[in-house]
């Protein structure tokens, strides 16, 4: 397919959103059929119903069991259909690929899709859905991947500069025009994932630039920007902030609750000054690009977060993206950005996640750890803070062989177990019901955990895997299905369920079978009775199905 138009000017960012009239130029290389005639299926969403936020795809709760591929695997069909092998044979649900704007428009209002049309194929193949990351302005805090006729032209596509007025390769988010080229190719690369894509839904959600701000500086240095730095914060982000004090995150809060209410930058966030002004414009521009891709194609969209680190200042962490210092601001600029994801490298995934799970954001972990220390924080992920995605960052490094592959087998292992029972956490998430368990969380709980189930028995753990980050550790759920009625999911630990009311005894064990869920129906592989009448999870991933004694 081949599509030509002429070239036309746009004056506004609002014509390009509604019209998309630059001159196109869009090639599908490869055979994905054009499936834009009406669908039954409803386009996936992001739900807020009471205190529950939810991914629906097919107008049913959808949990993301997924994986990222390297940054260059789009780039060779080899690559990504590798890539996805992996991700299949490991029982995932869901693949992140990336989209890079100079591939896709090497001339400005030139459009070449193949890359886009690989993906969906690929994902198609392997009964896989897609998140496409979108490699525009911005990619890890830079601009590495604008269009060769943008990194040229430095005149009309403004860099930012650093401290001492020095040019950066950064894009200032200040530039109209190439906030203005962003929006148009992003709005270009969602009519045409409609155009093949309206009737399959393969793509579920699309990531609005990589790791967004500015690496090696804490803002933009230049004229402009100063002189919007030292005028007044802008009176809609005050209001944003009045308005929503109860909610604010702890940085933020300890920050507005003893500032000023109006004044310039400084004057009102003190040292959180650079940072918030670099999040208002960045957040300000992306949300842009993200109304004029909904425009197109209303799918759900997210921004991930290079977090902070340690103690060390913005810059070192690209600053103005959205780190719990300004998820605030964010959430006051960016309403087009449905979730604000954070990539967690860190051990302490507990506290991060923590900070990105609020009523008005719910936990989506789309970058993490390929090692078997994080795969249990999938468990975690679903289970305590009622999220909606996990996925290991760089997953066809299983490719290499030796200790990738044996990376591979853990994750593999969890993925094996977790994916049929996607449907039935979904269904108990916000219900208390869902009990992770985890070796290694805090103190003493490599060697035992103990967890309230119902109102009248505890869970007592006994791991009984070796605690190795570098290896592995037991990991799992309870999910309470009724008050005598349990699954018991992972590796590496025993169970026993204790009364916690009248004599000190066990629960009395009515059944124990192995197997998993289909379609919400429980099928059992075995019963175990006699030597094997224990609750016990082995080295490989298992399913149980535990009954108890009321």
């Amino acid at each position: 397919m081949l599509i030509r138009r002429r070239s036309q000017h746009i004056p506004s960012v609002l014509a390009k959103v509604a019209h998309l009239s630059y001159g196109l130029l869009i090639v599908a290389a490869l055979p994905v059929v054009n499936r834009a005639q009406p669908t039954s299926k409803p386009i996936p969403s992001i739900e807020k119903t009471g205190e529950s936020i939810r991914l629906l795809v097919d107008g049913s709760p959808y949990l993301m069991l997924g994986g990222q591929v390297h940054n260059s695997d789009t780039a060779n069909a080899d690559d990504l259909n590798k890539a996805l092998d992996v991700l299949a044979s490991w029982h995932s649900n869901t693949a992140e690929v990336p989209i890079y704007w100079e591939a896709i428009e090497p001339k400005q209002g030139e459009f070449d899709f193949s890359s886009v049309d690989l993906a969906i194929q690929a994902a198609r193949k392997r009964e896989l859905h897609l998140v496409l990351l979108w490699f525009g302005t911005w990619k890890n805090g830079e601009s590495h991947y604008v269009p060769e006729w943008v990194k040229r032209d430095k005149q009309k596509y403004v860099r930012m500069q650093g401290p001492r007025r020095e040019e950066t390769e950064i894009i200032s988010p200040l530039c109209r025009a190439a906030m203005e080229a962003d929006s148009h190719a992003f709005a270009a690369l969602l009519q045409h994932v409609k155009s093949v894509d309206q009737a399959d839904r393969t793509v579920l959600t699309v990531q609005v630039e990589n790791e967004p701000g500015a690496l090696g500086t804490d803002r933009d240095y230049s004229e402009a920007a100063n002189r919007q730095f030292g005028g007044a914060v802008p009176k809609e982000l005050l209001a944003f902030l009045g308005s929503h004090h109860q909610e604010l995150s702890s940085p933020m809060a300890k920050i507005w609750n003893k500032s000023p209410k109006s004044g310039n930058w400084k004057q009102v966030f003190g040292e959180l000054a650079p940072e918030a002004f670099s999040a208002w414009l960045v957040s300000n521009y992306i949300n842009t690009v993200a109304t004029a891709g909904k425009q197109e194609y209303p799918l759900p969209m997210y921004v991930n977060v290079w977090l902070i680190e340690g103690v060390e200042r913005p810059g070192r962490w690209p600053s103005g993206g959205a780190t719990v210092n300004v998820l605030d601001v964010w959430k006051a600029a960016a309403p087009a950005i449905d979730i604000l994801a954070p990539d967690i490298y860190y051990p302490k995934f507990y506290d991060v996640a923590a900070q990105y799970t609020r009523p008005d954001n719910p936990l989506f972990v789309p970058e993490t750890n390929f090692n078997p220390y994080f795969v249990g924080f999938a468990y975690a992920t679903f289970g305590y803070f009622n999220g909606i995605g996990f996925s290991p960052f760089g997953i066809d490094d299983v490719e290499k062989g030796g200790a990738a592959a044996a990376i591979g087998a853990e994750f593999e292992d969890t993925y094996r177990v977790l994916r049929p029972l996607l449907p039935l956490i979904a269904r108990y998430q916000y219900t208390g019901k869902l009990h992770p368990i985890l070796q290694g969380l805090a103190n003493g709980e490599d060697w035992k955990q103990s967890i309230r189930v119902g109102d009248r028995l505890a869970a007592n753990i006994d791991f009984t895997a070796a605690f190795d980050p570098a290896k592995g550790r037991a990991c799992g759920m309870i999910i309470e299905l009724a008050p005598d009625d349990f699954i018991v999911m992972g590796t590496g630990f025993d169970v026993i369920f204790r009364e916690t009311e009248g004599p000190l005894r066990d629960a009395q064990l009515i059944s124990i079978e192995e197997g998993t869920f289909q379609r919400d129906q429980w099928i059992r592989s075995r019963r175990l009775n006699g030597d094997e009448r224990h609750v016990s999870l082995p080295e490989r991933s298992t399913v149980l199905r535990v009954r108890v004694a009321r």
